[in-house]
């Protein structure tokens, strides 16, 4: 199977995963650890990989915010200011990777996401959770929204995984609601970088939609299995993924090359 040379086989096998990768990222973030580097894997190119994810994440963390806004477990009103700031930040983090080497920012993914599931793995103490403040500033909003919406546009991989952690931990929401703005903010970012890399042609459209049909189905289902159990449902699962992409990538980025 390879990307110059598509068969009915690759296709089946890249929907497959698509609806993976669309209930993880729906979940906990981190689709497109999946999808990325099996599109690396068949042979496509690295703008093209990474375009993937955006084509899908357009539809697939859309339908999944709308599912979590229409169930009433965020208010994107409070947000707003961290969307506009990730849709910016998205489209100079999009212009960058299309003028840059991004290979050393991949390396750094590896070691980042192990250190978030160990960081989720340490309980809060009793003290920081009588204390904790889930006010959810501005400043906090424009300065996320503009580093994590750049990373998005410029790599992307993990982004959703980042997202859940800072707005569980720094904004003190709970895990549940942690999953929804980020689905949010994903979209916002995805719809960013996607139209700079159409602009720029490098976006697989026809492959693409295959993916974009499993990523919102599993999307959807996702969405609706976190909403349903909770965060004694979404944080574990949550954990065991960021350690499973994290030892995959390493495995890509530091042994296989």
């Amino acid at each position: 199977m390879s990307y110059s040379d598509p068969t009915v086989l690759l296709f089946v096998v890249l929907f497959l995963a698509a609806i993976l990768a669309g209930f993880v990222d729906s979940i906990a973030g981190g689709g497109g650890l999946i999808t990325a580097p099996l599109m690396l894997s068949i042979g496509a190119p690295p703008h093209i990989a990474l375009s993937m994810g955006k084509y899908m994440g357009v539809f697939g963390t859309s339908i999944a915010a709308w599912a979590y806004i229409k169930r009433k477990v965020i208010n994107p009103k409070e947000w707003i200011w961290c969307a506009v700031m990730t849709l910016t930040g998205s489209f100079i983090g999009a212009l960058f990777l299309l003028s840059l080497d991004p290979s050393f920012i991949k390396k750094m993914i590896p070691p980042l996401l192990i250190a978030i599931g160990i960081y989720m793995l340490i309980p809060k103490s009793r003290n920081f959770l009588e204390s904790e403040d889930n006010t959810v500033s501005k400043p906090k909003q424009i300065a996320s929204g503009l580093g994590l919406g750049f990373y998005d546009g410029f790599i992307g991989p993990g982004t959703g995984s980042f997202w859940t952690v800072l707005y569980n931990r720094i904004f003190n929401q709970d895990f549940m609601i942690s999953s929804g703005v980020a689905r949010l903010m994903n979209s916002m970012s995805n719809i960013a970088a996607l139209v700079i890399f159409a602009v720029a042609g490098k976006v697989a459209w026809v492959m693409g939609a295959f993916m974009v049909v499993g990523f919102t189905l599993g999307s959807y289902v996702g969405a609706r299995s976190a909403i349903k159990y909770g965060e004694k449902f979404i944080k574990p699962l949550f954990i065991t993924l960021v350690f499973i992409i994290a030892g995959r990538l390493t495995y890509i980025e530091y042994f296989t090359n």
